[in-house]
Protein backbone atom coordinates (compact mmCIF):
# COMPACT_ATOMS: atom_id res chain seq x y z
CA UNK A 1 0.00 0.00 0.00
CA UNK A 2 1.32 3.43 -0.99
CA UNK A 3 0.70 6.49 1.17
CA UNK A 4 1.13 10.20 0.55
CA UNK A 5 1.87 12.86 3.15
CA UNK A 6 0.83 16.45 2.41
CA UNK A 7 3.05 19.06 4.06
CA UNK A 8 1.34 22.28 5.19
CA UNK A 9 -1.67 22.32 2.89
CA UNK A 10 -4.90 20.71 1.80
CA UNK A 11 -6.93 20.27 -1.36
CA UNK A 12 -10.24 18.80 -2.47
CA UNK A 13 -10.01 18.72 -6.25
CA UNK A 14 -7.34 17.86 -8.81
CA UNK A 15 -7.32 20.06 -11.90
CA UNK A 16 -6.01 19.17 -15.34
CA UNK A 17 -3.14 16.74 -15.83
CA UNK A 18 0.17 16.16 -14.10
CA UNK A 19 3.66 16.97 -15.37
CA UNK A 20 7.09 15.76 -14.27
CA UNK A 21 10.49 17.39 -13.99
CA UNK A 22 13.50 17.36 -11.70
CA UNK A 23 12.32 14.38 -9.67
CA UNK A 24 8.91 15.91 -8.87
CA UNK A 25 5.42 15.26 -10.17
CA UNK A 26 3.49 18.54 -10.36
CA UNK A 27 -0.30 18.63 -10.10
CA UNK A 28 -2.62 21.65 -10.23
CA UNK A 29 -5.18 21.73 -7.44
CA UNK A 30 -8.06 23.59 -5.86
CA UNK A 31 -7.10 24.15 -2.22
CA UNK A 32 -4.85 26.30 -0.09
CA UNK A 33 -1.77 26.37 2.11
CA UNK A 34 -1.98 25.70 5.84
CA UNK A 35 -4.62 23.61 7.55
CA UNK A 36 -7.77 25.75 7.50
CA UNK A 37 -10.42 24.25 5.23
CA UNK A 38 -11.32 27.53 3.64
CA UNK A 39 -10.54 28.69 0.12
CA UNK A 40 -8.87 32.10 0.27
CA UNK A 41 -9.07 33.11 -3.37
CA UNK A 42 -7.08 35.90 -4.94
CA UNK A 43 -5.70 37.45 -1.78
CA UNK A 44 -4.05 40.83 -2.09
CA UNK A 45 -0.29 40.34 -1.90
CA UNK A 46 1.69 43.44 -0.99
CA UNK A 47 5.19 42.16 -1.60
CA UNK A 48 7.15 40.48 -4.36
CA UNK A 49 6.59 36.70 -4.57
CA UNK A 50 9.25 34.31 -3.27
CA UNK A 51 11.27 32.20 -5.71
CA UNK A 52 10.63 34.57 -8.65
CA UNK A 53 10.82 33.23 -12.17
CA UNK A 54 13.40 35.90 -13.03
CA UNK A 55 15.94 34.15 -10.76
CA UNK A 56 15.69 30.94 -12.78
CA UNK A 57 16.17 32.27 -16.31
CA UNK A 58 19.72 31.59 -17.45
CA UNK A 59 21.23 33.77 -20.14
CA UNK A 60 18.98 35.61 -22.58
CA UNK A 61 15.23 35.28 -21.81
CA UNK A 62 13.17 33.50 -24.48
CA UNK A 63 11.99 35.88 -27.19
CA UNK A 64 8.33 35.44 -26.24
CA UNK A 65 9.16 36.67 -22.73
CA UNK A 66 11.04 39.68 -24.04
CA UNK A 67 7.87 40.94 -25.74
CA UNK A 68 5.92 41.22 -22.46
CA UNK A 69 5.96 44.70 -20.95
CA UNK A 70 3.67 46.51 -18.52
CA UNK A 71 2.01 49.89 -19.04
CA UNK A 72 5.29 51.62 -18.17
CA UNK A 73 7.39 49.65 -20.63
CA UNK A 74 9.04 47.50 -17.95
CA UNK A 75 9.65 43.81 -18.58
CA UNK A 76 7.18 41.43 -16.87
CA UNK A 77 6.72 37.67 -16.99
CA UNK A 78 3.38 36.79 -15.34
CA UNK A 79 1.54 37.15 -18.64
CA UNK A 80 3.69 34.42 -20.16
CA UNK A 81 3.28 32.21 -17.06
CA UNK A 82 -0.51 32.72 -17.23
CA UNK A 83 -0.43 31.53 -20.85
CA UNK A 84 2.07 28.73 -20.28
CA UNK A 85 0.44 26.92 -17.32
CA UNK A 86 -2.67 25.77 -19.25
CA UNK A 87 -0.42 24.54 -22.07
CA UNK A 88 1.42 22.29 -19.59
CA UNK A 89 -1.36 21.22 -17.23
CA UNK A 90 -4.46 21.44 -19.43
CA UNK A 91 -6.78 24.27 -20.35
CA UNK A 92 -9.42 23.15 -17.84
CA UNK A 93 -7.48 24.15 -14.72
CA UNK A 94 -8.76 26.95 -12.48
CA UNK A 95 -7.05 29.92 -14.11
CA UNK A 96 -8.53 28.89 -17.44
CA UNK A 97 -12.10 29.31 -16.17
CA UNK A 98 -14.18 32.39 -15.41
CA UNK A 99 -12.63 34.27 -12.52
CA UNK A 100 -14.02 36.76 -9.99
CA UNK A 101 -13.62 40.49 -10.44
CA UNK A 102 -11.96 41.07 -7.06
CA UNK A 103 -8.61 39.36 -7.60
CA UNK A 104 -5.41 41.36 -7.20
CA UNK A 105 -3.13 39.29 -9.39
CA UNK A 106 -3.23 37.70 -12.80
CA UNK A 107 -2.21 34.32 -11.33
CA UNK A 108 -3.19 32.57 -8.10
CA UNK A 109 -2.92 28.86 -8.82
CA UNK A 110 -2.14 26.13 -6.30
CA UNK A 111 0.03 23.11 -7.09
CA UNK A 112 1.59 20.23 -5.23
CA UNK A 113 5.06 18.91 -5.96
CA UNK A 114 5.09 15.18 -5.21
CA UNK A 115 8.37 13.40 -4.44
CA UNK A 116 8.80 9.63 -4.11
CA UNK A 117 10.73 8.57 -1.00
CA UNK A 118 13.12 5.64 -0.65
CA UNK A 119 10.42 3.72 1.25
CA UNK A 120 8.03 3.90 -1.70
CA UNK A 121 5.77 6.52 -0.14
CA UNK A 122 5.09 9.98 -1.54
CA UNK A 123 5.41 13.39 0.06
CA UNK A 124 3.49 16.32 -1.43
CA UNK A 125 4.59 19.93 -0.96
CA UNK A 126 1.87 22.48 -1.77
CA UNK A 127 2.73 25.87 -3.21
CA UNK A 128 0.98 28.71 -5.01
CA UNK A 129 2.14 30.20 -8.28
CA UNK A 130 1.22 33.88 -8.07
CA UNK A 131 2.23 37.30 -9.26
CA UNK A 132 2.60 40.81 -7.98
CA UNK A 133 2.78 43.67 -10.49
CA UNK A 134 2.86 41.02 -13.24
CA UNK A 135 6.03 39.39 -11.91
CA UNK A 136 5.56 35.71 -11.15
CA UNK A 137 6.88 33.73 -8.20
CA UNK A 138 6.06 30.81 -5.92
CA UNK A 139 4.72 30.98 -2.37
CA UNK A 140 5.15 28.12 0.11
CA UNK A 141 3.99 27.70 3.66
CA UNK A 142 6.74 29.20 5.86
CA UNK A 143 8.89 26.36 7.20
CA UNK A 144 12.63 26.93 7.53
CA UNK A 145 13.28 23.18 7.71
CA UNK A 146 11.97 22.78 4.15
CA UNK A 147 13.93 25.62 2.52
CA UNK A 148 16.23 23.29 0.58
CA UNK A 149 13.27 21.29 -0.73
CA UNK A 150 11.41 24.49 -1.66
CA UNK A 151 14.44 25.63 -3.64
CA UNK A 152 14.57 22.33 -5.54
CA UNK A 153 10.84 22.52 -6.26
CA UNK A 154 11.09 26.08 -7.56
CA UNK A 155 13.99 25.16 -9.84
CA UNK A 156 12.18 22.10 -11.21
CA UNK A 157 8.88 23.97 -11.69
CA UNK A 158 10.33 26.95 -13.55
CA UNK A 159 12.55 24.67 -15.65
CA UNK A 160 9.43 22.71 -16.62
CA UNK A 161 7.68 25.84 -17.85
CA UNK A 162 10.79 27.06 -19.67
CA UNK A 163 11.30 23.77 -21.57
CA UNK A 164 8.94 24.88 -24.36
CA UNK A 165 8.46 28.63 -23.90
CA UNK A 166 6.54 29.12 -27.14
CA UNK A 167 3.90 26.50 -26.28
CA UNK A 168 1.24 28.76 -24.75
CA UNK A 169 -2.54 29.20 -24.61
CA UNK A 170 -4.30 32.41 -25.56
CA UNK A 171 -6.34 34.06 -22.82
CA UNK A 172 -8.31 37.13 -21.79
CA UNK A 173 -8.15 37.92 -18.09
CA UNK A 174 -7.65 40.76 -15.65
CA UNK A 175 -6.99 41.89 -12.12
CA UNK A 176 -7.42 44.82 -9.77
CA UNK A 177 -4.47 47.16 -9.41
CA UNK A 178 -3.83 50.02 -6.99
CA UNK A 179 -2.62 53.11 -8.84
CA UNK A 180 -0.51 56.01 -7.53
CA UNK A 181 -3.62 57.54 -5.95
CA UNK A 182 -4.26 54.27 -4.09
CA UNK A 183 -7.45 53.79 -6.09
CA UNK A 184 -8.46 50.45 -7.56
CA UNK A 185 -8.46 50.11 -11.32
CA UNK A 186 -9.10 47.05 -13.47
CA UNK A 187 -6.32 45.97 -15.82
CA UNK A 188 -7.68 43.95 -18.72
CA UNK A 189 -5.04 41.60 -20.14
CA UNK A 190 -5.12 39.84 -23.52
CA UNK A 191 -2.54 37.38 -24.84
CA UNK A 192 -3.09 36.07 -28.37
CA UNK A 193 -0.74 34.87 -31.12
CA UNK A 194 2.21 35.69 -28.89
CA UNK A 195 1.13 39.32 -28.60
CA UNK A 196 0.38 40.84 -25.22
CA UNK A 197 -1.85 43.86 -24.62
CA UNK A 198 -3.09 45.52 -21.45
CA UNK A 199 -5.61 48.27 -20.90
CA UNK A 200 -7.19 50.04 -17.95
CA UNK A 201 -10.96 50.00 -17.81
CA UNK A 202 -13.38 51.62 -15.38
CA UNK A 203 -14.96 48.42 -14.12
CA UNK A 204 -14.60 44.68 -14.67
CA UNK A 205 -16.60 43.26 -17.55
CA UNK A 206 -18.17 40.38 -15.59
Amino acid sequence: MVSIVIKHGWFHQILGKSAQNGGFVFIALLGDLGSELEIISYRRVGEDPMFPLSDYIEGQPPSILQRCEDLFGESVNAVWVRARIPAVFGSNILIGLSVPDYKYGLIEQMFIACELGSNGDWTAYPFICEDYNLRAGLRFYPDASLTEIYERIAKAFWELLLLEPKSVCAFRDGYLHYNDMDDEEWHNVVFKHGIFSIEIIDSPLF
